[in-house]
């Protein structure tokens, strides 16, 4: 069918004028009169009644005038649809994630990305998280990935964020140590749960203060009124492989540990009163519109979770 068809006749419906739905669709007014006789010759009924000098709708133009309307909304959705879609198929996503995350995360998540999106680029910016927020500010990145706990929500008036997964933080320590014969069994714990001041000697090995798990292992200190000797390293990597020559203990993230390179070496265990656990979350400006594309890369994150 052709869609110009139902569009005159709409028009001549809402004109009740030839002359003046001619003029609005930008052809002579002969030629409009021609295509409507045309038309109810072919269909074998008038479509409208001349009253008054006005076209009025006949019982058969109001059906004809109910399909029409119908046909071309179902159009404008689809031209709708295919532009999204077409959108979609091609372009860039500019986004920003600690290293660490970027280590773990993105060799799991970008090769299922571009099966979906093949024509997509994605431009990724391995920061800390004061860098990516300054980023998010500047517009440099559509989207930030970082860790967050309660205390250390962004600036709720200028970005808003979605939770893609919630994680445990958790000590880990040389296995055989000892701790395993201090640690007890809850049900509401994933790991055996050790009471961290047992832990008080030994040295403890923190990411620097620029970076969540350093700011989060502080915290966690202060709540347990403790004070440690302290050694700050700028790798979760290097933190871990020191722990597993028996050379202190460090907090970690809970995220995909049983795979990590030392998690033969270590023994992992639960702490605090309550979960000690945060969030893995997307970052946006606050009046950011996710796109697909991104969308689904949210969605390849959350299933990352083992």
């Amino acid at each position: 069918m052709d869609f110009k068809e139902l569009e005159y006749i709409l028009v001549i419906a809402r004109e009740k004028s030839i002359s003046r739905a001619a003029e609005h669709l930008y052809m002579s007014q002969p030629a409009l009169s021609r295509f409507l006789l045309k038309l109810e010759s072919r269909l074998g009924v008038e479509l409208f009644i001349r009253k008054n000098r006005q076209y009025l709708p006949s019982q058969a133009g109001e059906l004809y005038l109910d399909m029409a309307r119908k046909i071309l909304g179902t159009k404008q959705e689809f031209d709708m649809q295919l532009k999204q879609l077409l959108e979609s198929s091609r372009g860039s996503v500019s986004f920003g994630i600690t290293p660490g995350r970027a280590r773990t995360i993105l060799p799991l998540v970008i090769p299922a990305f571009h099966q979906q999106y093949p024509n997509f680029d994605l431009n990724v910016f391995e920061e800390d998280v004061e860098t990516l927020e300054q980023y998010l500010k500047e517009g440099k990145i559509e989207a930030a990935f970082l860790t967050m706990s309660p205390k250390t929500e962004p600036e709720s008036g200028r970005f808003r964020y979605e939770r893609i997964f919630r994680e445990e933080v958790i000590l880990c320590a040389a296995r055989g140590g000892g701790y395993s014969m201090l640690a007890e069994d809850r049900r509401d714990r994933r790991y055996p749960w050790l009471d961290l001041r047992l832990a008080e000697h030994e040295v403890f090995l923190l990411l620097k203060k620029n970076m969540r798990l350093g700011q989060f292992s502080e915290e966690i200190l202060r709540e347990h009124q403790m004070h440690p000797r302290i050694m700050r390293l700028s790798s979760i990597d290097t933190a871990l492989a020191l722990v597993a020559q028996q050379y202190g203990i460090a907090f970690a993230s809970s995220f995909r540990m049983e795979d990590h390179q030392q998690a033969r070496e270590l023994e992992l265990f639960s702490i605090g009163e309550q979960v000690t656990d945060w969030d893995f979350v997307a970052v946006f400006q606050k009046d950011y519109a996710v796109k697909g594309p991104l969308r689904y890369l949210m969605k390849l994150m959350g299933e990352t979770v083992v």
